[in-house]
């Protein structure tokens, strides 16, 4: 009796060790992933970015607890690749897109304390995803000229002096958000969620916009629209 249970106990520890193992192995297969996706990242040639940002994504979706971590890397890099507005006539580079729809349309389950930061980024005639998730997002004075958001969750993003002029809002949840200073000219803002919304110092907003809209009594106006 003795003998079986020591042999029990023995397939037990052996099991648990094979489990401990696996996981060690695999963690070290993800963090060389990751380690090869980031220097892709600096690459000169736009398919080798493109691939470490893809690598990145699926990394992200095998390994959530790293997640805060990858979309932290892509939103720093949309940054740094998006200071400048693209040359007249061109669409942002398509890397930035990548990565940007990457980010748009990531479980936001998984954030933790992750904030989706682009600030000041220039993203004009971007359309990453439909519904992206842009929840809390901090993109003041971030450029979104004409750029397609419809349906996007932008509930409790900070917009203030945000470019927004000709951006297409159509049923977009903008609700608690902030848009102080945001330029909204000719933005299409049928059926949009403005509910808690300060629009307070929003630039360039008609009541036509406002009327096609969603609004509540928490719904804070320009004065001139009071």
């Amino acid at each position: 009796m003795v003998a079986a249970v020591v042999a029990v106990v023995g397939l037990w520890y052996s099991s648990i060790q094979a489990q401990d193992d696996r996981a060690l192995t695999k963690e070290g297969q993800i963090t060389d992933r990751y380690t090869a996706a980031v220097v892709n990242l600096g690459s000169d040639k736009m398919d080798v970015r493109l691939g470490g940002i893809y690598a990145l994504q699926r990394i992200m979706q095998d390994s959530r607890r790293d997640q805060p971590t990858i979309a932290n890397v892509l939103a720093t890099y949309i940054r740094t690749h998006a200071a400048k507005p693209p040359a007249k006539g061109q669409d942002i580079p398509a890397d930035v897109d990548a990565a940007l729809t990457v980010l748009a349309i990531r479980d936001t389950v998984h954030d933790d304390t992750f904030r989706l930061d682009l600030r000041a980024a220039k993203l004009p005639n971007v359309e990453p995803s439909i519904r992206a998730a842009l929840d809390g997002a901090d993109l003041r004075d971030t450029d979104l000229s004409n750029a397609h958001l419809a349906f996007a969750d932008l509930n409790g993003a900070d917009l203030s002096g945000a470019d927004l002029s000709v951006a297409v809002l159509i049923k977009v949840d903008l609700s608690d958000a902030v848009l102080g200073y945001a330029d909204l000219s000719g933005a299409d803002l049928s059926g949009a969620d403005l509910r808690n919304t300060d629009l307070s110092g929003a630039v360039n907003l008609t009541k036509d916009q406002v009327d096609s809209a969603r609004v509540d009594g928490k719904t804070r106006l320009p004065a001139s629209l009071s």
